[in-house]
């Protein structure tokens, strides 16, 4: 008999979770109730194998990133729609230390393959202030996340055995849904903080804003590279960039606010030596862990629950390889990675 799944939250984690268990042939219900806050919403799907300001490599890029192509592909192809977008990151290198740093990083065997220094800035050049030194971050990429999420909505979407419910799941439910599917992954973001089934993990959720913005300038129809410094800007097309984010670890609703606006703002006149419209804000509650792993595995309450949860500011990065791990384990008796572990 073919087992019968409900994933409880559309976000990055169950969409990418849902396809990694068709693939291995289930049936998948998605339930989401559009509620407010959603990380994926508001995030820009940004791949990036090289991050902070010491310039460390992601943990184990050179397995996740592989997977991570795989997957968004294999889905473009059954689809039929552009999700997945290899392109570099320019890096800001805004003072001497910085660019001395960065050197020394590019000259380690480990970083060859993910950095490099640049001359200028290339089709950013006439935007950037003047001042700054240059370098590029490889292997980097974006997916975009609202052709993905929609796609995986659409009551007419050509995916076998899927099938998405637009309604709320409350956790005494449960009892109930088990008579009905085999397990009931919980993927609902930040939300998970409340979830009685998984009870005092250390989640470190962190609210994170962006703007859209706009460029007058018609070369801006013409750049393709991210750029990065505290903030990073990401094009979207036509003109239009993310531009983001933000951390705020209190914050008292989900809402944009004009005090992060001010912030990004502040930080973009830093880097750009032109004027942008503000075309939009955008703001969102990132599932994020104080030894930033995810959450996999059983719930310690009910054998039939499990979580996929935690994947925090990388959620692009690591769904795909962790949702096919966790598939495995469910489906084929995978032992799960001791690191993402949720009863770690």
């Amino acid at each position: 008999m073919t087992p019968k799944i409900l994933i409880v939250g559309q976000g990055i984690a169950g969409t990418v979770l849902a396809w990694s268990l068709l693939r291995l042939g289930t049936q998948v219900h998605i339930a989401d109730d559009n509620h407010p806050g959603s990380a994926s919403l508001a995030a820009a799907g940004i791949i990036n194998p090289v991050t902070g300001k010491r310039f460390v490599k992601s943990w184990r890029f050179e397995t996740f990133f592989p997977a991570a192509r795989v997957l968004y592909q294999e889905i473009e192809q059954a689809l039929g729609i552009s999700i997945w977008e290899e392109k570099p990151i320019i890096r800001l290198l805004a003072t001497p230390e910085e660019a001395n740093d960065w050197s020394a990083r590019c000259a380690l065997p480990d970083y060859a393959q993910y950095l490099d220094i640049l001359p200028d800035a290339g089709k950013w050049m006439p935007f950037v202030k003047p001042g700054f030194q240059f370098g590029a971050i490889l292997q980097a990429a974006r997916v975009n996340f609202g052709p993905l999420l929609v796609a995986f909505r659409k009551p007419t979407n050509p995916i076998k055995n899927l099938f998405f419910l637009e309604k709320t799941i409350a956790y005494q439910e449960v009892d109930q849904l088990v008579k009905d599917y085999d397990h009931v992954i919980f993927s609902e973001g930040y939300r998970s903080q409340n979830n009685p089934f998984f009870p005092n993990l250390p989640w470190q959720i962190a609210k994170g804003e962006a703007l859209l913005i706009r460029f007058q300038e018609e070369q801006a129809l013409h750049i393709r590279e991210m750029l990065k410094k505290t903030m990073t800007l990401v094009p979207l097309g036509d003109g239009l960039f993310w531009a983001g984010g933000s951390y705020q670890w209190h914050y008292t609703d989900l809402a944009p606010s004009a005090g992060e606006r001010d912030f990004i703002l502040n930080h973009l006149h830093q880097m750009l030596a032109v004027p942008f419209e503000v075309v939009g804000h955008v703001a969102g509650v990132r599932p994020t862990v104080k030894d930033r792993r995810p959450f996999l595995g059983q719930s310690p309450i009910h054998p039939r629950v499990f979580i996929f949860n935690g994947l925090g500011t990388k959620g692009a990065l690591l769904a795909p390889y962790w949702a096919q791990h966790l598939a495995a384990h469910i489906l084929e008796g995978r032992v799960l990675d001791a690191e993402v572990d949720v009863l770690r």
